[in-house]
């Protein structure tokens, strides 16, 4: 069947919408086009020669589908080095020079949340384009549409450059290892080999800093839908949404938090919510990330229309809100996902990779170990967990009433970052016996203790751990002090 004049394409593509016009251009270049058996029928119904890719097989579509281009054959008129090889002339295989495929859409089904995806795992289409990457010196591969735009737009008399044929195997191996990777998640997640796998979701300008290029890839649907681009979102913005975002699911509905620089500078629960975030901090909430696990109305948008803020991501907005919020020309609005634990918490430390469970909401246990809070005191001590969860370590957290009242946190000792929080809570005036202040690791001397009694702070709430424990619950209930033991810790590196 050794008949090569000109060259021979192969097509098997999932989506067949725009076809024709790919077709036409092959034929013009003088490809004579083998398609699978869908591809083959939408091709010759606009008027376009295919051949069935069973003349390059040897072997009819079997198992349903399952099986139509896997052959010998076919690999070998893929694979040969050269057109001529004597292995294809002595078994009559045909050369192919170009090879178009569009996988089945298993990718799309999975971040959908679809359950049962065994049909849409690609066996063939995958073999075709790892073979026609491998042999990307002679062979064409295509990769999807957008890489066939870039071939048509680029191609001359049948060829293309070899910078081009070389990142089009790039191209392809990437695309093939991020499918693999999904089909491993939705197996069974991860394992003794870890991939990470995504495609590219927002070009950024630049990286934290304007000399630091940088990307964006999903790796599952994100957690965000962005409704009003404004500028550019950045990588910055990113970062700092993801920080205000997770930290909101991990609250009751309606509350609301202010994220600067990756930590949280402003959080409330209950009405007015985004009132109270906002006013923890206005001086550091000027440019920052107002996050609102509701919906936003009139009223918010009444209160934000005059605020600087770089980026605000609600579960959604009210018509009338949206519209008020959109005319500030600069702000992002973003839509947040709740699924947004898909993938596990990925940190690198120079060129090592590190996966851990995230810190989610779970069922705080903690003991009394002197004093008597109430109610109210528990809630609000539960909710600074979840704040101080959020801010680095080591982290502390002032709180009353379901408000962010002061913060600290990223400092070297502990020490340091209770007289953060404390002297901010004291300028503002907010220092009081029924604040409660919430530290995410525990405290080796009693000093912090002396120093949070010296401002007048009565509720502590904190992990032990220390060997000096007995003297911190001594001083704690000589001076009449609360304090709550948290059954675990929060450190955030």
């Amino acid at each position: 069947m050794r008949t090569e004049e000109g060259r021979n394409a192969i097509i098997s593509v999932s989506n067949k919408e725009g076809l024709e016009r790919i077709g036409s251009f092959l034929s013009s270049n003088k490809f004579k086009i083998f398609g699978t058996s869908g591809t083959r029928s939408y091709l010759e119904s606009h008027g376009i020669s295919c051949e069935s890719v069973e003349k390059l097989t040897g072997n009819p579509e079997i198992l349903g589908g399952r099986v139509k281009t896997l052959s010998a054959s076919l690999l070998a008129g893929l694979l040969a080095k050269d057109r001529n090889d004597g292995d294809l002339e002595k078994f009559g295989y045909l050369p192919i020079d170009l090879v178009y495929v569009e996988l089945y859409d298993f990718l799309g089904s999975f971040l959908k949340g679809a359950e049962d995806l065994v049909e849409f795992i690609d066996i063939g289409g995958v073999t075709m384009l790892r073979a026609a990457a491998k042999n990307y010196q002679r062979v064409v591969v295509v990769p999807g549409r957008a890489s066939m735009d870039n071939v048509m737009s680029t191609m001359k008399d049948g060829e293309i450059p070899s910078e081009l044929r070389r990142s089009l195997a790039g191209e392809t191996f990437r695309l093939t290892s991020y499918y693999d990777y999904a089909i491993s998640q939705w197996l069974d997640g991860l394992g003794e080999i870890f991939v990470t796998g995504g495609r590219e979701y927002e070009r950024l300008r630049y990286g934290e800093n304007p000399h630091q290029s940088a990307h964006s890839y999903a790796m599952y649907p994100p957690f965000f839908e962005i409704l009003k681009k404004g500028k550019e979102v950045s990588f910055n913005n990113i970062i700092d949404a993801w920080a205000a975002w997770e930290l909101v699911l991990r609250l009751e509905r309606g509350s609301s938090s202010v994220v600067k620089h990756a930590s949280p500078c402003g959080a409330a629960t209950g009405s007015h919510s985004i009132e109270r975030a906002y006013d923890t901090d206005s001086v550091s909430a000027y440019g920052g990330i107002l996050a609102y696990n509701g919906l936003v109305n009139s009223e918010h948008a009444s209160f934000l229309k005059d605020k600087f803020l770089e980026v605000i991501i609600a579960r959604d907005y009210e018509r009338e809100a949206y519209e008020r919020l959109d005319k500030k020309k600069n702000l992002r609005l973003l839509k947040g996902r709740d699924d947004v634990y898909s993938v596990p918490d990925v940190r690198s430390a120079g060129n090592i990779i590190l996966v851990q469970e995230w810190n989610k909401r779970s069922d705080l246990s903690y003991e009394i170990r002197s004093g008597s809070p109430d109610e109210v005191l528990l809630k609000d001590m539960l909710f600074g967990w979840e704040v101080a969860k959020s801010i680095k370590s080591n982290a502390v957290a002032i709180v009353k009433d379901g408000w962010l009242l002061s913060s600290g946190g990223g400092q070297p000792n502990r020490v340091d970052s209770v007289r953060l929080a404390l002297n901010k809570a004291k300028d503002s005036g907010r220092i009081g016996p029924s604040a409660v202040l919430v530290s995410d690791g525990f405290f080796p001397f009693a000093d912090s203790l002396e120093l949070i009694d010296d401002y007048g702070i009565k509720n502590i709430a904190a992990p032990m751990g220390s060997i000096r424990d007995a003297e911190v619950i001594d001083y704690a209930n000589k001076k009449l002090l609360t304090f709550i033991e948290v059954k675990e810790r929060a450190f955030r590196h």
